[in-house]
Order: C-alpha cells, then sequence, then structure tokens
C-alpha cells in the first residue's frame, strides 16, 4: 500500500504505519494489502537499470504526478471536474527530483545505441 494513498484515504491506522515505512525505506513490498509482492524502484534504480541494460539518455518520468491519491479518493462522479489539473500539476513536476516519486508509477525512456 502507498503511504500517498493511505494517508488520502485515511486507512493509514497505527497497525499499517510500520508495513508501509518498510515500503518506502526498502521499496521491498511483500504483498501484505492486496497486491502481489514486488520491488518499487526509485528513479534512480529504474535509470542504472537502463543504463546497465546498455540503453543511453535515460530520462525517468513520474506517471500520475502528486496528485492521484486525491483524484483516487474524489472517486468517479468527480474525475470530470479534477482531472485536467491533476494531469497539469503531474506534467508541472513529472521530472522534479524533490516530488518525482510522488508518482505511484515511474516511466524510463531511453535509446538503444545503434
Amino acid at each position: 500500500m502507498s503511504l500517498l494513498e493511505a494517508g488520502a484515504a485515511g486507512t493509514l491506522t497505527a497497525e499499517r504505519a510500520e508495513p508501509v515505512r518498510a515500503v518506502v525505506e526498502t521499496g521491498a513490498y511483500d504483498g501484505h494489502v492486496g497486491f502481489v509482492a514486488t520491488h518499487w524502484h526509485t528513479a534512480a534504480e529504474l535509470r542504472d537499470e537502463a543504463t546497465a541494460a546498455g540503453f543511453t539518455g535515460t530520462a525517468v518520468f513520474g506517471v500520475e504526478g502528486p496528485s492521484w491519491p486525491a483524484l483516487d479518493e474524489a472517486g468517479l462522479p468527480e474525475f470530470p471536474h479534477r482531472v485536467e489539473a491533476a494531469v497539469r500539476a503531474a506534467r508541472l513536476v513529472e521530472q522534479d527530483p524533490l516530488l518525482l516519486h510522488a508518482s505511484a508509477h515511474l516511466l524510463a525512456f531511453a535509446r538503444r545505441p545503434a
């Protein structure tokens, strides 16, 4: 479970705080709240993996931006009224190193050498 998601939904209980903190610190998610066990990359890890695979000019983008938890929490009836502002916010900070990790997903763009 995402820290931002749990905070926006009001579900970051005392019991959930420690598992969420562990995910934030390590990137290792054990599947404790309805998702498969996985590793959540930092932007630096994703960039390093692309470079190690031989790609060049890697750029990492935040996909959803910082407004996604509020957009999710508002629900489908509010979506049409809020989505434009949420997308605008995402684009403003999609490569900002201080806000990049506010997105739930990261996207790496790189080139394969000729």
